[in-house]
């Protein structure tokens, strides 16, 4: 499965979930295919999808929340990991796209190919990918500051549209 096809699934299902992507070509390709005002698209910041995701889950408890990450980004917050599966949130979900490289940043290859995040005990959602850009992914048209107050009002639940 490619990680764009694996993305149109898991949106597919999506209702007024609060969803934190991460940095680079996920968040892009989130966008292209499913914008809401309940995504946050996280920019420049590799391997904090989860701690926001985190907090968020924590301070909504009535929300669920489900982080979109990728193999090189949850690899670079493993005390994230950790942390996720000591509180064992109910409304968090964190998704892995594991295409075996960082891709966002030239396809460099990750570790996950010699350890699946199952197998450190984590409990995530982990789906492997097909490695490999998708082609035409677009930029996010959206400055930091109007993303960020986009998502709050959709967490205090405010009607954007």
């Amino acid at each position: 499965m490619r990680r764009l096809e694996a993305i149109r699934k898991l949106a597919a299902g999506w209702t007024d979930e609060l969803v934190v992507a991460t940095t680079g070509m996920i968040s892009r390709e989130l966008f292209m295919v499913r914008d809401r005002p309940e995504n946050f698209y996280m920019c420049g910041s590799m391997g904090c999808a989860l701690p926001l995701g985190l907090g968020l889950a924590l301070a909504h408890p009535e929300r669920k929340v489900v982080v979109l990450d990728g193999d090189g980004a949850a690899l670079m917050s493993l005390g994230s990991l950790a942390l996720a599966r000591h509180l064992k949130l109910k409304n968090l979900e964190h998704v892995i796209l594991d295409n075996g490289t960082y891709a966002s940043t030239g396809d460099q290859p990750t570790c996950s190919a010699a350890v699946t995040f199952a197998d450190l005990g984590f409990q995530v959602r982990h789906l492997r990918v097909e490695p490999g850009n998708e082609p035409d992914t677009p930029r996010l048209p959206l400055d930091p500051v109007e993303l960020r107050a986009r998502f709050e009002r959709a967490v205090r639940g405010a009607a954007l549209r």
